[in-house]
């Protein structure tokens, strides 16, 4: 019987003694977040048991840097086989000095070792595993009479962190369906940033944004101004409530938006396993609909059988697809007969742009793995 693949996370560097255990127990709870079942196939590793390394498995390497630079030799030796490695440092300006010569051409992050917050590095090594999508994309809804420079201050932060961030008056090019681009991009976000000022509310543009997130499960953080009510919204979101020395004129200071930005890192890996759920469980339901079997794999996707007896794998993919992630699916996925006789990208179109609705039909013309509106997956599987 053909093995299950193992995802793979080695802990390298001198910093590993002292942190790696928390960094693990934060993994943990990571894949718990993310798929019952996925931290039974994860496997976490130093260097003492690097000889268990499974060839070909999906695997990343975190490195704690220090001054010692150990494990050197290591880094090469996986680098050579094409495992990305996650360099984390004390401090940036100290980069080349906590890290070995081979790490010098990779992009590192600093973390304060007396406080230390791993959630993004977590967050970044289920991304190159493929557990989590690489895209981070993020949407700002406010009211722009009231919190317009709050809102700019988030967006040039989050750009800093690596996010596609929407900011209505910046994001949307000229000539073009506004409402289109606007519910597009709701669709494609992992996370809504929803600036609740005292008159937020009042406008009909923002109650729809609220509302369209929550139709389309995208996660709500709620940063609200100390004047404004904690009832609102309350089951939509997740809630971040500002004090008076937190909000300088319609700005924030720079200590908060720093910690919003850390609020969202946590909310977005959370919201993308719930979607990918959603999707596996609208396929699963679809199935049970029409009398055929299914069964959900540890790996974070599912088998359905269809009425000719033909397996599907069903590859959920949250948020908009483009055509790297079909790439990705073709190349990453083993079809053929081995797992299931044919793949498909598993996807929401609710909100999608028509126009973007068309490309997908038409890469579906040239592409082995073809996608699949989770709302059609009754008649795919009957054949219709």
């Amino acid at each position: 019987m053909k093995s299950e693949p193992v995802y793979q996370i080695i802990l390298l560097g001198n910093g590993v003694e002292a942190h790696g255990a928390v960094l693990e127990a934060l993994v943990q709870k990571r894949a718990n977040e993310v798929s019952q079942g996925l931290f039974r196939v994860l496997r976490i590793m130093r260097a003492a048991t690097i000889g268990q390394l499974i060839p070909n498995a999906p695997t990343v390497v975190v490195y704690f840097g220090g001054d010692a630079n150990t494990d050197r030799q290591l880094v090469r030796r996986l680098q050579g086989d094409a495992v990305p490695v996650i360099p984390i440092v004390s401090d940036l300006k100290k980069y080349r000095a906590e890290t070995p010569d081979a790490l010098h051409k990779v992009n590192g992050t600093a973390v304060d070792w007396k406080h230390p917050d791993f959630t993004e590095i977590v967050n970044v090594v289920f991304e190159n595993l493929s557990l989590l999508r690489r895209e981070r994309r993020l949407f700002i809804s406010y009211l722009r009479e009231e919190s317009q420079d709050a809102a700019h201050q988030l967006r040039v932060s989050f750009d800093d962190a690596g996010y596609d961030t929407f900011l209505d008056i910046s994001s949307v090019p000229k000539g073009d369906d506004f409402q289109a681009v606007l519910m597009h991009r709701l669709l494609d976000s992992d996370v809504m940033i929803v600036l609740d000022t005292p008159g937020f509310l009042t406008s009909r543009w923002t109650q729809e944004e609220v509302a369209q997130a929550s139709a389309m499960s995208v996660g709500i953080l709620r940063v609200a101004w100390p004047s404004v009510s904690g009832a609102r919204f309350a089951e939509l979101a997740e809630h971040f409530v500002l004090k008076e020395e937190d909000v300088e004129g319609k700005g924030l200071t720079i200590g908060v938006v720093g910690r919003i930005v850390r609020a969202a890192e946590a909310l977005r890996a959370r919201n993308v396993a719930a979607r990918h759920d959603n999707l596996v469980g609208e396929f699963c339901e679809a199935a049970t609909s029409v009398g055929l079997d299914y069964a959900i794999q540890p790996q974070r996707f599912v088998i359905g059988w269809k009425a000719d007896g033909r397996r599907v794998a069903a590859i959920p993919a949250v948020g908009v697809p483009d055509a790297q992630r079909f790439h990705d699916a073709s190349r990453r996925f083993p079809v053929a007969g081995e797992v299931a006789d044919e793949a498909v990208l598993l996807y929401d179109h609710r909100g999608m742009h028509g126009e973007w609705t068309e490309f997908l039909g038409w890469l579906d013309q040239y592409l082995p793995v073809k996608g699949l509106r989770v709302t059609n997956t009754a008649a795919f599987l009957r054949g219709d």
